[in-house]
Formats: structure tokens, C-alpha cells, sequence
């Protein structure tokens, strides 16, 4: 079973995932337990077999969520 979660940030060699879309429990997997490189603010889908972790990039949800973040920072810039 996957999981959906946001790329929150990269510390110290490790990637903080916080469950989509509340944002309330994390998942912390190794930068080199993974193949792909991914970026702060991805959406992935994640699932776990014996220790071994499958993530893959939603990137319809990961573009859609971006352009939802860009619109609200030019409407927070223009309202200056």
C-alpha cells in the first residue's frame, strides 16, 4: 500500500517526507537508499516492502501544486 507525501526539505543527507495533504506525520528515508534524486516541495507516492522504500513522482500533482503556490505569491506580491 503507497502513500502519498510532500518532499518537505533535505537534512543532512536525509529526505523529510510529511504525509499529503495534512502535513502531519513524517517519513525520514536516506538521500542514498534511493535511486532518484527528488526536490523540496515533490509529491511522491510512497510504498515499503522489507525495508526497501518505492517512491515515485506525482508529477501532475506536484506541477498543479507548484502553479498553486506561484499564483498565491504574485497575488501576495501585487497586492503591494
Amino acid at each position: 500500500m503507497s502513500k502519498k507525501y510532500t518532499l518537505d526539505r533535505i537534512e543532512e543527507g536525509i529526505y523529510v517526507f510529511l504525509e499529503y495533504p495534512e502535513d502531519e506525520n513524517q517519513l525520514l528515508i536516506q538521500v542514498d537508499q534511493v535511486d532518484e534524486i527528488f526536490h523540496e516541495g515533490d509529491i511522491v507516492s510512497i510504498s515499503s516492502e522489507e525495508q526497501q522504500y518505492r517512491i515515485e513522482l506525482l508529477i501532475d500533482e506536484t506541477h498543479i501544486t507548484r502553479e498553486k503556490v506561484n499564483n498565491l505569491l504574485e497575488k501576495l506580491k501585487n497586492k503591494k
